[in-house]
């Protein structure tokens, strides 16, 4: 791969992401379309696991240059850092992309982080070396800024984070019309995880008392799992697994059921905001991030617990000019929040700022750094303050001290769904990118 060169007088932007498909990649694609013409700005994308069809497809089409499986060319991937005028790195808890900071000593780069994580709890986490990593720090929302981390940092540290709110755009959706059908529909489109979803979800709907309920639930990865724990009332169920075009099922939803695990990791919850474009009246639970996007009784209603979810749904059923109200009400918010328009004007901002910094070499300065870091001590850098039991386990020297540690990351396992997943920064992530890791091995095998 040749490194980025600057064209017609245009500044380079280099996007590392940790792989391109997925709702980052449907935001990062879209984004590139906006500004295909842009007079000010080039852009090239790095991933460095895979890239889909689609966006393999976009760049031909598009004309942005992309290289995928770039981890396996880590020295091209630098000369490019290198000749870029910034470098944007897509971030979250990806064991690649912490590969690459930890061990990698970056040339002189600009580096922006766009974080596409929450934050707010593990294993998808902020740490001090990762905030104090780039230039600038920009969040996907404004939740980000409370997270504990973010909150002690030091007044210059804090000038230096920005929010630029995640949208893949709306304008897809807002020429979805409502289309007769049976029944009442409550609808449901993401990951169907426990790392995601409320892992009391099924009972939440079996709960809701409406006799014509029917629910469609779209999306995956662990549909068929979930849908094997309905023991009753599975005529009532609809599991679609992963689907390309949300806009018919849309057209047939009243209710948007919206119900997350209080531990997930999302932001900006791109399905939310089509489902509120679409005139879908949300239900949420009152976590952080859902808060911040449904206002309640405005633009859909936020329960506050598994039992007022039940009854908010029930009150919308038999009361249909509240619905109305909150649907007219959230596709006029959706259209402003998720605007693809304003995250482009957004950017171009945040990148002059960029270049106001000198490109200085980077080193990751957390206790563990280096060409010499094993996987296991690249997953416990990208842990924050969740890592002591890990390194508890690390350094163990004793049988008494080994024993000690595995019980409290089993302890640690046992207080969110979300340590148990394939994916999502767990133990078992780390160990599918690094199986030949003893000690990822021993955690990853703790989750069974």
């Amino acid at each position: 791969m040749n490194p980025a060169v600057p064209q017609n007088g245009k500044r380079t932007i280099l996007h590392i992401t940790p792989h391109l498909g997925g709702g980052v990649g449907s935001v990062l694609l879209n984004y590139l379309e906006v500004v295909r013409h842009d007079r000010h700005f080039t852009h090239r994308i790095c991933s460095l696991e895979y890239a889909n069809e689609r966006s393999l497809k976009a760049s031909r089409t598009s004309g942005f240059p992309l290289h995928d499986k770039m981890f396996n060319d880590i020295n091209s991937l630098l000369a490019a850092a290198n000749q870029a005028d910034i470098v944007l790195v897509h971030w979250w808890n990806h064991p690649l992309l912490y590969a690459l900071l930890v061990r990698e000593s970056f040339p002189p780069a600009r580096i922006i982080f766009w974080s596409h994580i929450s934050g707010l709890n593990p294993p998808y986490v902020f740490s001090d070396p990762a905030l104090a990593y780039p230039d600038l720090f920009v969040f996907t929302s404004p939740i980000s800024l409370k997270t504990k981390e973010v909150v002690k940092l030091g007044l210059e540290r804090q000038e230096r984070l920005r929010v630029i709110w995640s949208t893949g755009g709306i304008e897809h959706i807002t020429s979805v019309k409502p289309k007769p059908h049976t029944g009442f529909n409550i609808g449901y489109i993401g990951t169907v995880d426990y790392g995601k979803l409320h892992p009391h979800f099924l009972d939440m709907c079996l709960g809701i008392n409406i006799p014509e309920a029917h629910f469609t639930v779209c999306g995956g990865s662990s549909e068929k799992q979930i849908q094997a724990e309905l023991t009753r009332d599975k005529n009532r169920f609809t599991f679609t697994g992963p689907i390309a075009n949300i806009k018919p099922y849309l057209s047939e939803f009243d209710i948007f059921g919206y119900p997350l695990a209080p531990y997930h990791y999302g932001t900006c919850e791109q399905v939310l905001g089509e489902s509120m474009a679409a005139g879908i009246p949300p239900v949420v639970l009152a976590n952080p991030t859902e808060s911040y996007i449904v206002e309640n009784e405005v633009t859909g209603l936020v329960a506050q617990n598994e039992a007022s979810y039940m009854r908010a749904i029930e009150s919308l059923y038999y009361n249909s000019d509240l619905r109305k109200r909150l649907a007219n009400n959230a596709r006029k918010a959706a259209r402003k929040m998720y605007s693809l328009d304003l995250m482009a004007e957004r950017w171009e901002k945040v990148f002059d700022e960029a270049l106001q910094y000198p490109k200085t070499p980077r080193q990751w300065t957390g206790n563990h750094q280096g060409k010499g870091v094993s996987a296991a001590q690249v997953f416990i850098e990208s842990l924050g303050q969740s890592a002591t039991i890990f390194e508890k386990s690390l350094n163990a020297q004793t049988e008494r001290e080994k024993e000690k540690a595995l019980e409290g990351i089993k302890s640690l396992y046992g207080s969110s769904q979300l340590w148990r997943s394939g994916t999502k920064g767990t133990a078992n992530h780390y160990h599918l990118f690094f199986p030949e890791d003893k000690n990822l091995k021993l955690w990853a095998d703790l989750t069974n």
